[in-house]
């Protein structure tokens, strides 16, 4: 399951939320879980693949 990462704009911290892809898709309204702000932003971050194959 995916991991997204958030930043809240109130309290400014910051938390992962897990979320398959069709609930992702769905667009789920993301409270911060530590002040319950719904003024939160979608970080963006990087992932990688790895393979058993050599390049």
């Amino acid at each position: 399951m995916p991991a997204y990462e958030y930043g809240c704009k109130d309290c400014n911290k910051e938390f992962i939320v897990f979320l398959s892809l069709k609930e992702y898709d769905a667009k789920p309204k993301i409270r911060c879980p530590h002040c319950k702000s719904d003024n939160v932003v979608k970080k963006i971050t990087g992932f990688f693949a790895k393979t058993s194959k050599k390049s």
